[in-house]
This record gives C-alpha cells, structure tokens and sequence, in this order.
C-alpha cells in the first residue's frame, strides 16, 4: 500500500510540475491573459462579431517558443465537424512590432476573447493591429470561407468517387478469374 501511494504521489507531482512548465514556457496558457474585454478593443469586438469564425491566430507561438506566419492571419470557422482553416493576408509590418495574439470563442453570439502576452505586446501595438486587420478580416473572410468549403466539398466528392470505383473494381475482381 505504501508503495502505491508513493508512485501515486511521484506521478501527480510529475504531472503538476509538467503542467506548470508547459503553462509558464512562452505563449503557454499562465502566462497569456484576456484583454477582450477592454473597451478600447469594443469597435474591433463590433466589427468581428458576425463572422462565422470561433479562432482567430496570428504570430501565436508554436511549441518551441517561436513565432510563425508573420504575413497571415488563420481563422476557423464555428462549424463542429468542419475542419477547414482560412488564411487572410496581412502586412508583415506587424510582426517587427512583436504583435502576436489568438482570439476565441465558443459561438457566433459570444464575444471574442483576446489572448496577449502582456510582457511581449505593447498595448497601443495590439490595438492598433487589430484595428489594422479587423477591416481587411471582415473584407475577405466570407468569401475565402465560400471557396475553401467548395475545395472541400469538391474534394469529398473526388474521395466518394474514389471509394466507389474501388468497390466495383473489387467487385468485377471477385469473379473474374477462371476456376
């Protein structure tokens, strides 16, 4: 029993100390904060909020610490299923400025949360990029979104088709050889 309670108590005290260092490494979830809520950023929250988007990334660091895409914004749509991604341009001018930001939310009738490292991201620079992309966003959005879910659909169509020709082709297979 003792010895239970020891490899119990070392393996939470492992996952805790992992969960820790995860949150604290650069872009991790202890040390970014929601600013959505500041009503310097409520004409951007307005502009964004009938998108049919739920995640909006842009310069977010990826696993070792990095920023990535200084030239893209990537956003995902609120579909539960739907596992496209849309990716609007933007000026790389932002990224020498150290902005990076990732902004969700569960539904289309939720406000954004905006998610910032306070310590690498000046404010006023936040600001001032989200104003910048917000129009070009709201701009281009709806249409990539028409067109990546087209590619998707005619994709799934060419899969299907794939699929049914396989079938018969194991079909015809089956008795096609003399006995």
């Amino acid at each position: 029993m003792k010895v239970f309670v020891i490899i119990s108590a070392t393996v939470a005290l492992g996952i805790g100390v992992g969960v820790v260092s995860i949150g604290l490494k650069e872009g991790g979830f202890l040390t970014t904060s929601d600013v959505g809520g500041l009503p310097e950023l409520a004409q951007v929250q307005e502009q964004l909020r009938p998108l049919e988007a739920c995640s909006l990334t842009y310069q977010m660091r990826d696993k070792r610490g990095q920023r990535k895409h200084p030239d893209a914004v990537f956003i995902q749509p609120c579909t539960r299923g739907e596992y496209i991604s849309v990716v609007i341009d933007v000026p790389k001018t932002w990224a020498a400025r150290g902005v990076g930001f990732e902004m969700t939310r569960g539904s289309m009738t939720e406000p954004w949360e905006i998610l910032v490292e306070k310590k690498e991201v000046p404010f006023p620079d936040l600001k001032e990029a989200l104003e910048h992309f917000a129009p070009l966003i709201v701009a281009s959005y709806p249409e990539r979104l028409r067109e990546r879910r087209g590619g998707a659909s005619e994709m799934e169509r060419q899969l299907n088709e794939q699929r049914r020709m396989e079938q018969e082709r194991k079909e015809r297979a089956k008795g096609s050889y003399p006995e």
